[in-house]
């Protein structure tokens, strides 16, 4: 009689879920993957738009023609923390160490390890002339290049494209070379106005 009894207990301690039970397993396991999608979704588009998407209005004509006031740009911030910026890169720029300082756009022509020269209006890097893309006028300002300018490990040589109607860039003692820290992001879309949506170059 024990042996039975025991038997059953054990059978029914034993038997499988009931469909009720099963249901409601499955509708946990559905809502855990809705929940999951969502918030995945939400961290990759945060990720884009603070990443690839972040939006930036040009404030003055010192890069023309490349890049004209009130234009509407994309900056792409993961660019530079997966690489380095390089040569003819447009940037985003801040000015100074501090973390409130200003921001320029404006165009790296010298990384790392290279010399950074402006002679008889030309600019030149390491002894070959560079023309910067739709302006071919002589620099009329070559500042500190204008004796050469030899770029350390963590320097960057950046200029204004418009380089005869601004000098705010390393021409000037007072900004002088940039550091990887100083490099926002890359410039790489406009979005506005629409007759000048594309790529940035």
């Amino acid at each position: 009689m024990f042996a039975v009894l025991s038997g059953r207990k054990s059978r029914e301690g034993g038997r499988r879920p009931g469909r009720k039970q099963v249901y409601e397993r499955k509708a946990l396991i559905r809502l855990l993957i809705y929940i999951g999608t969502i918030l995945l979704t939400a961290a990759a588009g945060y990720w884009f738009v603070c990443g690839f998407a972040t939006k930036e209005a040009v404030m003055d004509d010192s890069m023309e023609p490349t890049l004209q006031s009130e234009d509407i740009v994309l900056v792409n911030k993961a660019a530079y923390k997966v690489g380095k910026p390089d040569s003819m890169d447009v940037a985003l720029i801040r000015i100074g160490q501090s973390g409130s300082g200003p921001v320029y756009i404006r165009r790296i022509v010298g990384v790392p390890g290279d010399t950074v020269k402006i002679t008889d209006g030309k600019l030149y890097v390491n002894d070959e002339q560079v023309e910067l893309p739709g302006n071919g006028d002589a620099i009329e300002e070559a500042g500190a290049a204008g004796t050469g300018v030899e770029l350390g490990d963590d320097e960057y040589f950046v200029l204004c494209d418009n380089y005869n109607g601004s000098t705010d860039d390393s021409r000037l003692d007072s900004i002088g070379t940039v550091s990887a820290d100083q490099i926002i992001g890359k410039i790489w879309f406009r979005t506005s106005p629409a007759s000048s949506i594309g790529g940035i170059h």
